[in-house]
């Protein structure tokens, strides 16, 4: 056991000396870990500090897991702390589960205790490395969550991950190490429990040393979900770009593998929200659509994100950021830096063919005579129209039509003329406006991304 936890230690660099905090509840798990890092303390020079968290819960019982690790940290000569709460009224404050509650302040504790720049070691072996890779496999998951638990998370590492359940009792036993058994633990109301008194000892029956093939194999996934992960976000360098908002180019995300494509939409909607919590694989495929789809669609997904596409860009943004209104009068021959929406819009005017009139994929181009007020470029107004083949229809249809959602409308860039839309930036084009065999002017619009810095003057 002392050398499976020392090669533990060394082939994942968790050894940095200083604090040490270890979380000590008094069952088997913590009571061996506890006793193996205090033989090691010579070795890598900690300062071992051991950490009790009492819950509030179980009563007498849990009183006498805070006397036991108390009284067992003291014999072998290791300082201890014993951190009460009152788990059960805060997880009603929150809103959360007991389980999850008692997650969250025992790890806000360690964390406190450890400081900056210390570690916490916690007592997950083998056997909690399959339960939770069976759980999630359950749940449905992807790459990233068959990896289970890392030996090395942060500050927190986890040198009995590679030990067995069996392998520890068998080293408390060896070395007369008493310990405390939680009886919430065979509560089978638990998923985990459930998962450990039943489902784990079954697989046992199918085929012996399941349970550790199922941590050796999470220990693998984790090594080729690594590797993927740097090349997404190498990838994703490669496709951004613009920083805030996040833009994407599409035809680099189509260009990638979908595996690379997928992790590369997760980072830039965990940007984007500022956290990759609640983001699912639903959601990432709701955005991969906007590849298929036209110029000016959008989708709304996980924690209030609108993801959209404007040419060949996708656009990432909050909900709740919403743009002022703007209206900018374009006199023809000039460009104007519209600030709102950071575009700088060129106009002018040409004689001759079409075809000599230089085109690009930000461009666009109108009949002159057809253009009977001055045009502008601002945000929807009421009474708003657009013609298209099949007809003129109002912009608010067009918008529900398109499944644009009701908070983009209106920051959307449109090129008018009075209260006809001659252009929405990034989608259609009006064809009242469109050029015909008799058109012998042309009004060439290009709008195009730029800082106020940037700005043609």
């Amino acid at each position: 056991m002392l050398e499976q936890v020392r090669r533990t230690i060394e082939e994942y660099h968790m050894a940095k000396g200083g604090r040490l905090i270890v979380g000590l509840s008094g069952g088997a798990d913590s009571v061996c870990l506890l006793h193996v890092l205090r033989q090691l303390v010579p070795r890598y020079g900690w300062d071992l500090q051991a950490v009790h968290i009492h819950h509030g819960l179980r009563g007498e019982e849990a009183d006498r897991d805070a006397a036991f690790a108390m009284g067992f940290a003291q014999s072998l000569g290791v300082p201890c702390q014993v951190v009460s709460f009152d788990v059960a009224a805060e997880a009603r404050k929150q809103g959360r589960s007991t389980e999850e509650m008692g997650r969250i302040l025992r790890y806000e504790t360690f964390a406190k205790l450890a400081g900056e720049n210390g570690q916490i070691a916690v007592a997950h072996h083998a056997n909690d490395q399959a339960e939770t890779l069976l759980m999630r496999l359950c749940r449905g998951t992807g790459l990233l969550g068959l990896t289970g638990m890392a030996p090395v998370r942060g500050n927190i590492i986890r040198p009995l991950l590679f030990c067995s359940r069996k392998e520890i009792e068998a080293y408390c036993k060896e070395n007369r190490l008493m310990y405390q058994e939680d009886s919430t633990n065979k509560d089978t109301a638990y998923t985990r429990n459930k998962i450990r008194h039943e489902a784990l000892p079954l697989l046992e029956e199918v085929h012996s040393g399941s349970t550790a093939h199922l941590a050796e194999t999470a220990a693998l996934l984790a090594a080729d979900s690594d590797f993927l992960e740097q090349a997404a976000k190498a990838a994703y360098e490669e496709t951004k770009l613009n920083e805030n908002p996040v833009k994407l180019s599409c035809e680099k995300l189509f260009a990638l593998h979908r595996a690379l494509r997928m992790r590369v939409l997760r980072y830039a909607m965990a940007d984007t929200l500022g956290s990759s919590n609640n983001i699912s694989h639903v959601h990432l495929q709701d955005v991969e659509s906007l590849l298929a789809k036209q110029s000016g669609t959008s989708v709304k997904t996980a924690g209030g994100l609108v993801v959209y596409r404007q040419y060949d860009r996708m656009i990432f943004g909050r909900e709740e950021k919403k743009q002022a209104g703007f209206s900018y009068d374009i006199p023809l021959g000039t460009d104007v830096f519209v600030q709102e929406a950071e575009l700088l819009v060129e106009s002018g005017v040409f004689s001759g063919k079409r075809e000599e009139i230089p085109l690009d994929g930000c461009t666009n181009v109108f009949d002159y005579d057809k253009i009977t007020q001055d045009l502008c470029c601002r945000t929807r107004k009421a009474g708003d129209q657009i013609t298209l083949p099949g007809g003129t229809k109002k912009l608010k249809s067009f918008f529900i039509d398109e499944k644009i959602p009701a908070d983009v409308r209106g920051s959307i860039p449109l090129i008018a003329c009075g209260r006809d839309i001659v252009w929405i930036y990034g989608g259609r084009t009006s064809a009242k406006f469109a050029p015909d065999a008799q058109t012998t002017q042309y009004v060439r619009i290009r709008i195009t991304e730029a800082r106020q810095n940037e700005r043609k003057n």
